[in-house]
């Protein structure tokens, strides 16, 4: 991507961990509980790899309430360690700097992530850019995950404007399916890090 890729747009979405942050989540014990919880409640199986398809499985079975109880356990793992959380410091620069990129003051600037919205929220605190930020879909704000684009969707709608006027950056595979499944231009944030490398050096 070049700077070109910017210009046009009216909202620019960013993920969260490995984008913007680097959680210090244990994400191994976490899954490990989720399953284990899922056996016991439902008296079966649950090797869930991906813990979007053990939600899912639990909103197929219509236990919103376990929903819920999941969505507790998975904040409280994704928030013990917040405060080691690793800011990305040329996306810092490029979120309280986007003008220099050739983004326009008016753009705004979200979040759609996988983590819960109070991780997103006090990772963006703690980062010292919170401010920056107008809207954030988190885990609990949809009922189907990436790769699915609802999220994108819900950002979209929020903003009225086109999918053409948006930008999403992402670390992982999974990001820009859901941007190309939103009909959105994605790319991974180290497109977007290598232009800001760029720009800084000159």
């Amino acid at each position: 991507m070049d700077a070109s890729s910017l210009k046009s747009k009216k909202v620019i979405v960013f993920d969260l961990d490995g984008t913007i942050v680097r959680l210090a989540a244990d994400w191994h014990s976490l899954r490990k509980l989720l399953n284990t919880r899922y056996c016991e409640k439902y008296k079966e199986k649950g090797h869930f790899h991906r813990m979007s398809d053990l939600l899912s499985d639990i909103i197929a079975r219509g236990d919103e309430e376990e929903l819920y109880h999941n969505f507790s356990i998975m904040q409280k793992y994704e928030n013990e360690n917040i405060t080691k959380n690793e800011p990305i410091e040329d996306v810092i620069y490029f979120v309280n700097n986007k003008e220099l990129f050739g983004v326009n003051s008016a753009v705004k600037l979200a979040v759609f992530s996988l983590n819960t919205k109070s991780t997103i929220i006090k990772s963006l605190q703690i980062a010292g850019v919170v401010n920056k930020f107008e809207f954030y879909i988190g885990r609990e704000d949809v009922r189907a995950w990436k790769p699915n684009p609802e999220g994108l969707l819900k950002i979209r709608d929020h903003f009225q404007v086109l999918k053409e006027h948006m930008i999403y950056f992402g670390d992982l595979k999974m990001d820009l399916v859901a941007g190309g499944n939103a009909g959105i231009e994605s790319y991974k944030i180290g497109d977007l890090i290598n232009l800001i490398k760029k720009v800084r050096k000159n």
